[in-house]
């Protein structure tokens, strides 16, 4: 599990690069996890272009937050890797979305407090909640959407070096 204090660490580095410096991050990102880009590209192809620049810059951002966190190198996932995460990100969504009002905010937080990557969520959630760097908000919809994204992308990039995600809690 990633801690809160690699989730600092990654944000103060990351806050700190240059446009250029943040342009060869980018890049090692794209070479380091291909699939991951791919899959981003393709699940916000029809969305703004603001959802996908953000999901691809959320992205990058736990990409770099578990670098610091883990000291071995990570392997480039697989589309199975992918397929089997976005599989268990719906199955969650599904389960969520079945609860209404406070019934809803309970089955939320207590998805939330069982997920192994509580930190990354927080961050996540906390960055959605943000106004987007020319001050607009993002709609309920643009929220739900970058998260089941980035839910996806945390779970891929945390599971166990080539294990597949079976079922989720």
């Amino acid at each position: 599990m990633v801690n809160g204090e690699s989730v600092e660490k990654a944000c103060a580095e990351v806050g700190e690069y240059g446009d250029e410096q943040m342009v060869s991050e980018f890049d090692r990102f794209f070479h380091a996890q291909p699939s991951i880009c791919d899959f981003i590209v393709e699940l916000t192809h029809e969305s703004s272009q603001k959802i996908q620049e953000l999901s691809l810059f959320l992205s990058y951002m736990v990409f770099k937050t578990i670098e610091v966190e883990e000291t071995p190198h990570r392997d480039a996932v697989g589309p199975e890797d992918i397929e089997a995460a976005y599989h268990n990100t719906e199955l969650w969504m599904t389960r969520v979305s079945e609860a209404e009002g406070v019934e809803l905010q309970s089955a939320i937080a207590a998805s939330l407090e069982k997920d192994t990557e509580p930190y990354l969520l927080q961050y996540i959630i906390s960055e959605l909640n943000e106004p987007m760097e020319d001050g607009a908000a993002l709609n309920d919809e643009e929220k739900g959407e970058v998260f089941f994204v980035l839910k996806t992308v945390i779970s891929t990039l945390t599971a166990e070096p080539r294990r597949r995600i079976i079922e989720i809690d």
